[in-house]
């Protein structure tokens, strides 16, 4: 089992999340989520379908950091 990605406060990536819950239709479906903001050193990704929390896979810090206005 690989451990999980360690996340940066306030900061943007790129997240590859999978949804485990075997109850639901996207259950072992990857997705991505980009940008991904990292409110203090915490992500979460939520399936649109069964609203539970999936597994972050992966992680890239986005390079440059999207622009907030």
């Amino acid at each position: 089992m690989s451990t999980p990605p360690v996340f940066e406060p306030g900061l943007y990536y790129d997240v590859t999340a999978r949804d485990d819950n075997e109850a639901c239709p996207n259950s072992g479906k990857q997705f991505e989520v980009n940008p991904c903001y990292s409110n203090v050193g915490t992500v979460f990704a939520e399936c649109g379908l069964c609203r539970q929390l999936m597994t972050l896979v992966s992680a890239v810090l986005l390079d440059p950091q999207p622009e907030v206005s």
